[in-house]
């Protein structure tokens, strides 16, 4: 049986796969992305960059793979960070990142000339400095001559599938993260387009994931030692090709995706875009399979803070940090961590939320601190999903897990202590790459539907049920402690942000 083959260009690696049709993983290649740093406030990642990952990737797969068929290709990516390609096919500007907050004006543009309830009731989005046409706008503005020269605009996903075949094609679920998208129509928005000043002969054709992007040329054959000819699909958005593979598919299934940031889903069967919901900054956009929607909230810093307190501060690998953590008590002594080092994206955006630790003491051990970290990014999560359960009036009684993190049976049980609800950790080693496969396969006719494709899927699941007691305890200190911190100190950083740019001018 032909191999399907799915790429995941993630924020901290870009992978490629191969799997059998049961999901099975036969090969793995992983090249790291190259981020660049311009200042605190600003990143960027170079295209070139990126394509010689991927090319490197498929080539070490291919290789392993040994000349067997390939049925067919999809590729999953990050939201937001768009390309600009002119006619030769060539960058006019690195790719802004997904998480950079440079175009807070730019939101706050949309804000006052087009209005949030309308942009909110076509795109399901807040406007916000995540959206995609933000950094598109960002681009034009500084770049105004060689804005001219734009003939593609292109998110990762459609990027690399124009190198593959030479067709810009882009699924739903990625493109509506450019806040340029009318949801239910599933079309570019002109009148969204018309007020950016952008043009919709730029924009990249809009198929559902699973769909037919092309075959892949001699140029990129010789590349990546795919055969020409072969097939490639679209595929969906990184977090949201994991939900497809850990089998969330049908109205109140509900995933977290945990990597660099956490992503939190739920599936719903109508968009749900009313204006008195706007304030809660939680998006609802297009899903990858049978014509669905979900209901999103991120915590943009989760991975990455605990990447950056290995690294910076307790200079010990993440598994030292998990088990010192099983030392501190509940509570972490009185410590707490907001881990808003990237700013807070929901409830209530806040672009210029800066992270913290409270309650330190010359008492406290590095593994009070460590525990804070995991107990800080799971407090976090608790406003996302009580929110999404009031503006959807499900309630939630168990979440699926995905990501390095399910691999901590201790932060699992934390989760669902401090969430009160069953966690479900599907046993995955690539959810990203295997969901991107599967649409590879329902393009290539290897799967039926949804159903099928998630009845064909081999997996594995650990289930942690809360403890309640614990649940109690976590409860008082989520409600008379945490749920404070942010407000408290929300003004301070935003004189701290204005400081900033005064220093900076």
């Amino acid at each position: 049986m032909a191999y399907l083959i799915g790429i995941d260009v993630g924020t901290t690696n870009c992978k490629a796969a191969a799997y059998r049709a049961d999901g099975s993983l036969q090969m793995i290649a992983s090249r790291p992305t190259v981020t660049h740093y311009v200042d605190a406030d600003k990143a960027e990642f170079d295209p070139d960059q990126i394509w010689q990952a991927v090319q490197e990737a498929l080539r070490e797969v291919v290789v392993e793979l040994g000349g067997e068929p390939i049925a067919g290709i999809a590729v999953a990516s990050m939201g937001a960070a768009g390309v600009l390609l002119d006619k030769n096919g060539r960058w006019i500007h690195r790719s802004i990142a997904w998480f950079d907050t440079r175009t807070q004006k730019k939101a706050q543009w949309w804000k006052d000339t087009f209005g949030s309830e309308k942009i909110y009731a076509i795109s399901g989005f807040v406007p916000n400095p995540m959206a995609g046409i933000t950094k598109v706008q960002w681009i034009k503005e500084k770049m105004p001559d060689n804005f001219k020269r734009v003939k593609h605009w292109v998110s990762m996903q459609d990027y690399i599938g124009f190198c593959l075949t030479g067709n810009a094609v882009v699924d739903y679920s990625v493109a509506c993260r450019t806040m340029a998208v009318d949801l239910r129509n599933r079309c570019w928005n002109q009148d969204i387009l018309f007020h950016a000043g952008i043009s919709p002969d730029i924009c990249s054709e809009l198929k559902a994931a699973g769909s037919l992007v092309g075959t892949v040329h001699e140029a990129a054959a010789r590349r990546t030692d795919i055969s020409v000819g072969t097939p490639v699909f679209t595929g969906g958005l990184d977090y949201v090709c994991g939900a497809l593979a850990s089998g969330t598919i049908k109205s109140g299934h509900v995933l977290c995706a945990i990597g660099t940031s956490e992503q939190i889903l739920m599936v719903v069967d109508e968009p749900i875009t009313d204006p008195q919901h706007i304030d809660s900054n939680l998006t609802c956009v297009n899903y990858v399979v049978d014509d669905k929607y979900y209901v999103a909230g991120q915590v943009i810093s989760s991975g990455c803070v605990l990447e950056w307190f290995s690294k910076q501060i307790a200079q010990v690998g993440y598994s030292v940090i998990t088990e010192e953590a099983q030392t501190a008590p509940l509570g972490s002594e009185g410590v707490f961590l907001l881990p808003h080092f990237r700013g807070k994206y929901a409830p209530g955006a806040d672009p210029q939320a800066k992270g913290a630790f409270f309650g330190l003491t010359t008492a406290h051990s590095r593994a009070c601190l460590s525990r804070a970290v995991l107990e800080g990014l799971c407090f976090e999560s608790v406003g996302i999903i009580e929110e999404m359960e009031r503006i959807t009036g499900q309630t939630v009684k168990s979440i699926h897990v995905v990501g390095g993190a399910t691999k901590s049976p201790f932060w699992m049980q934390m989760k669902a202590d401090i969430l009160g609800k069953t966690v479900v950790c599907q046993d995955i080693p690539e959810v990203v790459t295997l969901g991107a496969a599967m649409l590879a396969g329902l393009g290539a006719g290897v799967y039926k539907d949804s159903a099928d494709m998630v009845r064909q899927i081999d997996r594995k699941e650990v289930v942690y049920e809360p403890n309640m007691a614990n649940h109690r305890q976590y409860r008082r200190l989520y409600e008379g402690i945490y749920k404070q911190l942010y407000g408290c100190v929300k003004e301070l950083n935003h004189t701290i942000e204005r400081y900033k740019r005064q220093e900076a001018e």
